[in-house]
């Protein structure tokens, strides 16, 4: 399966360098044979790259790697964002001829390369500065313990080859700052890749909470593999609800981990916790926002689910919103059940994000 998204992913790539290369003759009036060959090998290159720097890096984790790996990463949001810009001057040309204006071929070609550049830009920032995003949400039955307390929910990290120590360490201290009552993890801590994660222990020595931290499963961790997470986080404060159930403070916590089988059954996986009571409150931790249905008809007051990074780049965002049907960020409502999808911490791909910053979820929880 990974291999038959691997391809797919790599054909879609080439007919995106091959438009980009169009693009450029066309827009650049290259006429000279000389001038498109040049562009078709510096457009074939990136392209390569792309490729192999997705393979050195699943051999071999070192600096040069890594920083090869970015670029290549990179410069597939710069090509997404290219083709925005573009779009952005076919419609200015469009309104030209309706509203009888027109701009000189060098104002197109500046609108362009600027429109591709600050979008880019920006979406660097929305990678590496998390935002506070703040909710909150009613619980019925919710114990006095929680009541008008916070929590937090982080989800998607990617810890790997591009999201280390220093941006992981900086989360934490922000994640203080909030003075949470827990910290909740849904899933995709690791990015799938086998790295250097000898520091990790540090960052996660500092995390300081009142009623501990929680994660479950998400698929990029169960990429990189089951009994490698749990080794990785044995000797930090985190408790790993793999398919588990805890009860803190009257408050049931419960874990489902991400699963590939498209039949899997989420209603018979949270009544299989030991001792899960409908009639108890309860916040759930499921990596993708799918059944949503499911988890309502089973009792859970809160989902907290991740996985869509809010698309990541524009246009996705509206794609990701489509295949989710309407779940595909932010709070949602059913009844006594609330759903909060995290837009996630780091990236997947390219280290950039248009559709929205990085975010750190803060929640306080009140009664219903």
């Amino acid at each position: 399966m990974q291999l038959i998204f691997f391809a797919v992913s790599a054909l879609v790539l080439l007919f995106g360098h091959f438009l980009i290369w169009l693009a450029i003759v066309k827009f650049f009036s290259l006429t000279a044979l000389s001038a498109k060959i040049t562009a078709a090998v510096v457009i074939l290159f990136l392209f390569l790259s792309a490729i192999a720097a997705s393979y050195l890096i699943h051999k071999w984790d070192n600096l040069a790697t890594r920083w090869y790996y970015m670029i290549a990463g990179f410069w597939i949001g710069v090509l997404v964002n290219f083709f925005l810009s573009l779009l952005l001057v076919l419609i200015i040309k469009i309104l030209g001829i309706w509203f009888g204006f027109s701009l000189s071929p060098a104002v197109y070609k500046i609108i362009l390369i600027i429109g591709t550049f600050l979008i880019s830009a920006y979406g660097l920032y929305g990678a590496f500065i998390p935002r506070v995003k703040d909710y909150e949400v009613r619980i019925k039955d919710l114990p006095p313990a929680w009541q008008g307390k916070t929590v937090v929910q982080i989800s998607d990290i990617h810890l790997g080859p591009v999201y280390r120590k220093h941006f992981f360490s900086r989360t934490i201290d922000k994640i203080n700052t909030l003075n949470p009552e827990a910290v909740f993890i849904t899933g995709d801590l690791f990015d799938g890749m086998e790295s250097d994660f000898s520091w990790m222990n540090t960052p996660f020595a500092k995390l300081k909470t009142q009623k501990g931290v929680y994660y479950s499963f998400g698929n990029h961790d169960l990429y990189l593999g089951f009994d490698r997470v749990k080794n990785l986080l044995k000797d930090n404060p985190v408790e790993i609800l793999d398919n588990k159930r805890v009860v803190v403070d009257g408050l049931q916590i419960i874990g489902i981990n991400y699963s590939f089988d498209r039949s899997f059954d989420l209603y018979q996986a949270i009544l299989d916790q030991s001792g899960y009571l409908e009639s108890q409150p309860s916040i759930l931790l499921f990596h993708e926002p799918k059944r949503i249905d499911t988890a309502s008809q089973a009792g859970i007051d809160l989902q907290l689910s991740g996985h869509t990074h809010r698309g990541q780049l524009f246009p996705f965002n509206v794609l990701a919103n489509l295949a989710y049907k309407g779940y595909g960020y932010g709070l949602s409502k059913l009844g006594n059940f609330n759903l909060i999808v995290n837009g996630g911490l780091g990236t997947w791909g390219p280290p950039m994000r248009t559709t929205s910053q990085s975010e750190i979820v803060r929640i306080k929880l009140l009664p219903l």
